[in-house]
């Protein structure tokens, strides 16, 4: 009991924090944290000790492309593994600035544009001391989903970054990175913690939709989406090493190519067909 009422608490901290602003309209399929049933879910249940140390370090990602980012930083300081100096703050923590050591900017530069895949936001992490795997949705199931997530959400030393397609969820049309918060058996919900704060709040997600919307493709990986569980490591394991990821604009490149020979085959085909017609005619 004393638990759920530290849990209802923490969750009126999290939302009254000053990064909530005008939140976009959920459909009635998501139930917002701050709603009465959102919390009493928090309250009830189970697998909830992820929430803890999120709510301690939730962050807003810094503009567009940094949702992974966020989910990152967040997830290292709920870990308190050892962390860099930050020098706004003067003091040991994780920032979406020093998250770029220099193995991390192997993978990615900070000023990058657009999002990160799974393989990219891995390989970051694991340029601090935690360990990631990677589970991508099309190489798994509801079921595993649930059990190895719930599972995680119930344990210490671990936590649960997701990545998915927004609009399968009832929201606007973009893939998205965020660490999840809890699982409700009895509503069988994740809570969605979205690190876009301006935009929405933390959600609790029917497991199936969740799911469906994490089985979506992702272009530029061209994997689907997934999730990540991480784990607090004595060291840093260091970036994989696995090749980059394909450009944005050579895909756009590729797929503008790719309508043009068609257009053009298409056209010779038309071409071709009034060319027989009227030798058909002209010899009648």
């Amino acid at each position: 009991m004393k638990r759920a009422v530290v849990a209802i608490a923490l969750a009126a901290s999290v939302i009254a924090a000053p990064a909530k602003a005008q939140h976009a309209g959920l459909p009635p399929t998501l139930v917002a944290l701050e709603s009465a049933d959102g919390q009493r879910m928090l309250a009830e249940a189970d697998a909830r000790h992820d929430f803890f140390g999120l709510a301690e370090a939730y962050a807003t990602q810094k503009n567009p492309g940094y949702c992974g980012v966020a989910s990152a930083v967040m997830v290292l300081n709920a870990l308190q593994v050892p962390a860099p100096v930050a020098s706004d703050w003067n003091a040991n923590v994780y920032t979406q600035e020093n998250l770029f050591n220099d193995k991390a900017k192997t993978v990615i530069a900070p000023d990058f544009k657009g999002g990160v895949t799974l393989q990219q936001l891995a390989d970051v992490i694991q340029s601090h001391p935690a360990t990631v795997k990677i589970v991508y949705a099309g190489e798994s199931s509801l079921e595993e989903f649930r059990a190895l997530a719930s599972k995680n959400l119930a344990t210490p030393g671990d936590y649960v970054i997701v990545n998915y397609e927004r609009s399968e969820i009832g929201q606007e049309f973009m893939g998205h990175i965020s660490p999840l918060g809890a699982y409700d058996a009895k509503t069988d919900r994740f809570l969605v913690m979205d690190v876009a704060r301006y935009k929405y709040p933390p959600v609790w997600v029917e497991a199936a939709a969740l799911f469906k919307a994490m089985n979506t493709k992702d272009i530029v990986s061209g994997k689907t989406r997934g999730m990540l569980l991480v784990t607090a490591a004595a060291t840093a394991p260091g970036p994989s090493g696995a090749p980059p990821p394909r450009s944005p604009i050579r895909i756009l490149i590729g797929i503008i190519a790719a309508a043009f020979v068609l257009g053009v085959v298409i056209g010779a085909g038309v071409q071709t067909i009034r060319y027989r017609r009227k030798l058909k005619r002209a010899t009648a």
